[in-house]
């Protein structure tokens, strides 16, 4: 639906991206995606309790998640809250979360990765600064997380595949999502191959040059994340692959003691047990 090219996404209306305001709140749209039908969706959001169709996905004092069907399509909403002066005085000058999440996900559809494409959102100030933003997103789903894919879906080394796929072209792109949990990767399957999509899209970045650490914290946050049950020899030959693709240039091996030590660091879902390197 998105037609940016632009380092990062839209920041202000052209001709796929419209102004939005809705009850006192300002933001963007795509053009195709209609006012009063957003209007909807977020009143939806507001009381979803699962009766009328939509579901409440997550609800914590960082943000509340909901999904539903709409005149759209399937959508996802996410409002953010502010969590103190600290975080909204920050927000003032690097954008509230919602705005964040639209550009880097318009960022990366410019580039050819998947998201769950960004429909809207918007923003409410108080005294200047951003304490609530919503976001309003298609619904990758039908699709698992890649750290829940049933084994009927796809097998650990298919997923890990998939994985490295998404990495290297986000690293070669000079993208960095930011929160690369597999979590937030959705994966479908297509034939013979699993497609990814990312979500949570709020921390996603474009820096001139990507670094060695940059790349090295990714890679590390997505392997603590993958459940033990993904074979060691399944995650040293995507780092091996990935390490060809993209040589370090300290060399693979202390970029890999990098990477296991940061992910044991995490205490995500991999213990490295079985790691002849740990």
């Amino acid at each position: 639906m998105s037609t940016c090219t632009r380092e990062q996404g839209p920041h202000h209306p052209g001709p796929a991206v419209a102004q939005l305001h809705l009850d006192g709140a300002s933001g963007l749209r795509l053009r195709g995606a209609d006012p009063t039908a957003l209007r909807c969706a977020l009143a939806t959001h507001e009381t979803a309790r699962g009766g009328d169709g939509w579901v409440e996905l997550k609800s914590d004092s960082r943000a509340r998640v909901t999904a539903g069907m709409s005149t759209i399509g399937p959508l996802v909403v996410k409002e953010y809250h502010a969590r103190g002066i600290t975080h909204r005085l920050a927000n003032r000058f690097r954008g509230s979360p919602a705005r964040r999440a639209w550009q880097g996900g318009h960022g990366l559809s410019a580039r050819g990765i998947a998201v769950a494409t960004p429909v809207a959102y918007l923003e409410r100030h108080r005294w200047g600064l951003p304490f609530v933003s919503t976001a309003v997103f298609l619904d990758a789903r039908p699709g698992e997380p890649a750290d829940a894919c049933p084994p009927t879906l796809a097998r650990p080394d298919e997923i890990v595949d998939a994985l490295l796929a998404l990495v290297l072209r986000l690293h070669r792109r000079s993208a960095i999502h930011g929160d690369l949990k597999a979590s937030h990767v959705i994966l479908q399957r297509d034939g013979e191959q699993l497609t990814t999509r990312l979500i949570d899209l709020e921390g996603v970045r474009f820096p001139r040059r990507l670094s060695d650490a940059d790349r090295i914290r990714a890679l590390a946050e997505l392997n603590a994340s993958l459940p033990d049950e993904f074979p060691d020899p399944v995650r040293r030959r995507a780092f091996e692959r990935y390490a060809a693709a993209l040589p370090f240039a300290r060399g693979p091996d202390v970029a890999l003691r990098d990477i296991v030590s940061m992910s044991l660091a995490r205490h995500h879902r991999w213990t490295g047990g079985s790691c002849p390197t740990c």
